[in-house]
């Protein structure tokens, strides 16, 4: 009982089979009286019956002495709730019961018309009590053929309702018996399971939206097994120098001496720094990142990096511009972590120019967002690791050691600190040596928070 298609099936049901007779019951109820009369004033008015009778009777006596015993004979055949009353034609009552005859002002009386003179009135009137809805003995036969028919009526479409009514709750009910199966299937780590699409407009609706979180949810599934496998392997090989190290330092293989206790150390460095910024990527991603959030002026942002990095890049033989214009051009943020991005950002254009190559920094606008973009004369990046640039632990040249191509991480970290912003953060690149690539940070004018 329980079983949603059993409510719907019962529901719709009761509905089929309530208002037929209900439909039934009130048409009969208004129509029974003028009905009924109708077929019993037929029958009396027809040739040979009552009212030919009376006329026959006066003709024979020229009185209505003795009439009574006929009026009767009809009287009983009739239903309960309808009597016959006659008057003469002084309107004095022959026949029927005082508290009945009361009512004949509002009848209309069945003359009685002997040599073209009316001698009688025969009236039918309703009696106060009730009469059965259903077809019984007295009643004409025409009455019963309505009766029978609505009563057919009324099974016919009570069924045809009970039938529609399991149709319905069955066809509304399986699609989410489906659902729950998927569910249940997800709930089992079956990331494939899918919900099929079909049914009302809806159900259609629902069916999306979870095959949309299912797919969600593998994706997460993914991206965690491949977290769990990049931070193994990040954190496999520093581990491994430091083992290897140690166990040579016990063996004696390696003197204890400062400069191999440094590589221990640095070895160590690595380990926290790549702990720090995983810790720092998931507070990012997992929107939990503390924003010491205050009014930014991005000209002067640029401005402060492009100098850090300055001696950095003319050491390298790079040239490092910025293209900053005369207003001044501010959001709605954390300072030091927009600095963070942009100095990522710099650093690895820096990483990635030869010798007599250039970087520019530019600061830009249109109606609704800033622009900073940060533009190398670098070797590039191929067009298939565009898509891949901000993946944790992604490198586009595989032979860069995490000593001299990083962590991985910061391009992340930079995506992540990005969109806490409501930003955007883009990359383009012909992915030819010479032509470098062009990073686009693109932030909303924010408006502080009240």
């Amino acid at each position: 009982m329980n079983r949603l298609w059993v409510r719907f099936s019962l529901t719709f049901s009761l509905i089929a089979l309530l208002g037929p007779f209900i439909l039934a019951t009130i048409g009969f109820l208004t129509v029974q009286t003028g009905v009924l009369r109708l077929f019993i004033r037929s029958e009396l008015t027809a040739p040979g019956n009552l009212t030919d009778q009376l006329a026959d009777h006066y003709r024979e006596h020229g009185t209505w002495e003795g009439v009574t015993s006929l009026i009767a004979s009809y009287d009983r055949s009739l239903p309960a709730d309808l009597a016959l009353v006659f008057v003469d034609e002084a309107q004095q009552l022959i026949y029927g019961a005082q508290e009945v005859s009361e009512d004949r002002s509002t009848e209309q009386l069945i003359a009685i018309v002997v040599d073209g003179r009316a001698r009688g009135y025969l009236n039918l009137i309703q009696r106060s009590t009730a009469d059965s809805l259903f077809a019984r003995p007295g009643r004409p036969l025409g009455l019963n053929q309505v009766s029978n028919a609505l009563l057919v009526f009324a099974g016919i479409t009570a069924v045809l309702g009970l039938s529609g009514g399991l149709i319905a709750g069955r066809t509304l009910v399986t699609p989410l018996a489906q659902l729950a199966d998927t569910a249940r299937r997800l709930g089992k780590r079956d990331f494939s399971a899918r919900a099929v699409v079909k049914g009302s407009t809806e159900l259609r609706e629902v069916a999306h939206a979870f095959n949309e979180m299912a797919h969600d949810l593998a994706q997460a599934e993914t991206l965690r097994r491949n977290l769990v496998a990049d931070v193994a392997h990040e954190l496999r090989t520093p581990l491994s120098v430091l083992q290897a190290n140690l166990q040579a330092l016990v063996d004696g293989v390696y003197p204890l001496e400062k400069h191999e206790v440094e590589k221990l150390l640095h070895q160590t460095e690595l380990l926290n720094r790549l702990v720090n910024e995983l810790r720092e990527l998931s507070q990012a991603e997992a929107h939990q990142l503390p924003l010491q959030r205050e009014t930014v002026d991005l000209n002067a942002l640029v401005e402060a990096a492009v100098e850090t990095f300055h001696s950095t890049a003319t050491n390298r033989g790079v040239r490092l511009e910025s293209q900053i214009p005369t207003e001044t051009l501010t959001v709605y943020g954390d300072q030091g972590r927009l600095q963070q991005v942009l100095n990522n950002l710099i650093q690895n254009a820096i990483t990635h120019t030869p010798s007599g190559g250039f970087i520019r920094v530019m600061l830009s606008r249109d109606a609704q967002r800033l622009m900073i973009t940060v533009q190398d004369s670098g070797e590039g990046i191929p067009a298939a690791h565009l898509p891949h640039v901000f993946d944790r632990f992604y490198r586009v040249d595989r032979s860069r050691s995490r000593e001299t191509g990083g962590t991985g991480l910061g391009l992340a970290i930079a995506r992540a600190i990005v969109e806490l912003h409501d930003g955007e953060i883009s990359v383009d690149s012909a992915g030819q040596p010479g032509r470098g690539a062009t990073f686009t940070i693109s932030l909303p004018r924010l408006t502080p928070e009240k």
